[in-house]
């Protein structure tokens, strides 16, 4: 069995949705353990000392309340968990973590029924408080992606990025009143956890993945080749060596 620090579950296969992410932690030199959404979580994964636990549209029927404790209970003596939006994350249509082991620990209250919120005019990642992951990136000209799961921020979280949908009228472009958290921060015990709402593959992440002037070509072991904008690789890169340090 792998060694590799970090957990990478969901988001189809690396031949699929998976590429994306999957790539660009490779472009990084990040080494991982990949789970298709289709397969059953092993326990054993959860028993070698990780660093990071990635969920990204995996079924929660996938990952029994025995898998999702021995997960808590390794960020709670220190790893990092990370939750990434989609159909199967947080509530979803079908993920359905609002209970269980991993909604006690995570940043955001889950939604008890569908929270998907699918928004074709665009969604603009709004800047709440500075932080290291977001560096000196240009969220002043963001990108705009298309999708997000709703959830509200616990007590203690911070919250570094909101999910601002937009509204287009003939010539006028403006903002839904409501702002609904995107990336959030939290902790557990010794561990970091994490939770972005969008998801980092399409469709969801709409220009988000293509944010950068500069083209960066990425492929994992075993994976489709994907090409995405810098910007998108810079973030990827600072979140998950936060969450790995």
């Amino acid at each position: 069995m792998s060694t590799a620090k970090v957990i990478f579950m969901g988001d189809d296969s690396l031949l699929g949705a998976a590429a994306y992410l999957g790539g660009v932690m490779t472009h990084h030199g990040v080494e991982f353990t990949y789970v298709p959404s289709t397969r059953k979580a092993n326990h054993a994964l959860f028993d070698l000392g990780r660093s990071l636990f990635i969920l990204s549209d995996y079924p929660s029927e996938n990952l029994d309340k025995t898998a999702q404790q021995k997960i808590s209970d390794s960020v709670k003596a220190g790893s990092s968990l990370l939750m990434i939006g989609g159909w199967e994350s947080f509530h979803g249509l079908s993920g359905e973590y609002h209970d269980g082991p991993l909604a006690d620990i995570l940043p955001v209250q889950c939604k008890s029924s569908d929270d998907r919120v699918n928004w074709p005019q665009g969604v603009v990642p709004w800047l709440e408080a500075e932080h290291p992951v977001l560096g000196e990136l240009p969220w002043g000209e963001p990108p705009v992606f298309c999708g997000f799961n709703e959830t509200t921020l616990k007590e203690e979280s911070q919250l570094v990025l909101s999910a601002r949908p937009l509204i287009i009228r003939g010539m006028g472009i403006t903002f839904i009143d409501d702002r609904y958290p995107l990336l959030v921060f939290g902790g557990h015990g010794e561990g970091k956890t994490a939770a972005l709402t969008t998801d980092l593959a399409p469709h969801w992440v709409g220009g988000w993945v293509d944010w950068g002037l500069q083209r960066i070509r990425a492929q994992a072991p075993g994976g489709g080749e994907v090409e995405v904008g810098n910007h998108y690789a810079e973030f990827i890169g600072r979140l998950v060596r936060f969450l790995t340090s």
